[in-house]
């Protein structure tokens, strides 16, 4: 079963990354884009908004492998946390002019640009999964004065892997390892993220999913991220998908609740 979606740890959250729950007919082009809402005070004191929008273009140039690019537009209501490649960390012990603010304040704009190259290595056998590493370069496009990045290089390797497990189920599991550059003023740690869930497939047209995903705290003092994600996908027609979910934050690290939702075209 193809997988050319990309989950990362957090942000699998954050940029409404879901799974090809349903296998295409071998697609060489991929257009998509979602809407995504998270609310949260991630362990401060104020909650933040934050609305993410990513466009994604990806082309297969061979059968094994997809090259993506992702130009996102993100919103903010407040500089308590930044945005990273390995998903949101806080500010509140940075210093300097990364430092958490006294007074917060609204931005939006442009954020981090991304470039992702997925390999299928392996392809599904009858007891193994298919196995499929990445690796993801995050660009520091977004705007670090306004509080919508971090103004460095973000990297992450990873790997997917999917079965299916029985008739209409099938599971999934990811993990990645993020690089995360510090700003001056802040020491953030690099970061290992995981998911593992699954999708059952009600009719040909619409499958439901729920996963668990989970990563290491980014910044000091910060909880380690725990979330619950559930959804539906929609096959409107043979190449296009609608896909929506919630996420429920487990952990102060997490946001506490989030919404998404994804149209994806496959041709």
């Amino acid at each position: 079963m193809r997988n050319g979606a990309a989950v990362l740890g957090v942000v699998m959250a954050l940029v409404g990354v879901m799974p090809a729950l349903a296998a295409d007919d071998e697609p060489r082009w991929l257009l998509s884009s979602s809407v995504n809402y998270s609310i949260g005070d991630y362990g401060t004191n104020k909650d933040t908004t934050i609305v993410y929008v990513p466009f994604t273009f990806g082309v297969r140039p061979i059968d094994s492998l997809w090259v993506s690019v992702t130009v996102p537009w993100i919103y903010q209501n407040s500089q308590n946390v930044v945005v990273t490649g390995g998903g949101v960390a806080t500010r509140k012990k940075a210093k300097g002019k990364f430092a958490q603010p006294a007074t917060a304040t609204t931005e939006s704009g442009l954020g981090d640009v991304l470039l992702k190259a997925s390999y299928v290595l392996l392809d599904e056998k009858p007891f193994l999964p298919e196995i499929a590493p990445y690796v993801k370069i995050k660009f520091p496009t977004a705007d670090e004065d306004r509080g919508l990045g971090t103004g460095e290089f973000d990297e992450t390797i990873g790997v997917d892997l999917s079965k299916q497990i029985i008739g209409p189920l099938y599971g999934y599991v990811t993990v990645a390892y993020t690089f995360v550059g510090s700003p001056p003023g802040a020491d953030f740690h690099n970061s290992f993220g995981w998911s593992v869930g699954a999708a059952y497939t009600l009719i040909p047209s619409l499958s439901v999913f729920a996963f668990l995903d989970g990563s290491t705290a980014i910044a000091p003092g910060q909880a380690d991220p725990l979330e619950l994600r559930v959804g539906a996908e929609f096959r409107l027609l043979k190449t296009l998908k609608l896909t929506g979910a919630v996420t429920r934050g487990l952990s102060d690290g997490a946001p506490d609740w989030g919404l998404s939702a994804a149209l994806t075209l496959r041709f």
